[in-house]
């Protein structure tokens, strides 16, 4: 993992650029393509990509915001497609499970809607949906 890696915290992404205002805008992309998870293929072509963000940690006082580049990958030999994995960002989140536990553990602590709004950059609403604690499923 590159140095700038470690910071994020999240393996396998290489990081295109950094830009600090209000807060940190992080643009990355993958580093390796990986094995198709329906034949576990590695004839692999990109169909498409698209521009995902998500919400990460707070470094200091500003928020982390990745921008990620998520290719659509197509097997060459199950002929079907499926979007690259991220470890620790579900799919279809716009927070990391890092930001999600962030927010859960500063709300429990004692800190109000308010001031956890300002610090972190949500409404009340999407705190209730962030800050509830991740239940993995029952296999």
């Amino acid at each position: 993992m590159s140095h700038a890696g470690r910071i994020i915290g999240i393996p396998g992404l290489e990081i295109e650029r950094v830009v600090r205002r209000k807060g940190i805008e992080v643009w990355a992309k993958p580093v390796h393509r990986p094995p198709c998870k329906h034949c576990q293929g590695d004839g692999l072509r990109i169909k498409a990509t698209y521009l995902r963000t998500v919400k990460h940690t707070r470094q200091g006082n500003q928020v982390m915001t990745l921008h990620l580049r998520v290719p659509k990958y197509h097997c060459i030999s199950c002929k079907r497609y499926f979007r690259h994995a991220f470890t620790g960002i579900r799919p279809r989140y716009r927070a990391s499970e890092a930001y999600r536990l962030e927010v859960f553990e500063t709300h429990d602590g004692g800190v109000t809607e308010r001031k956890l709004s300002l610090t972190h950059q949500i409404s009340p609403a999407t705190r209730a949906l962030v800050s509830a604690p991740y239940q993995p499923e029952a296999l």
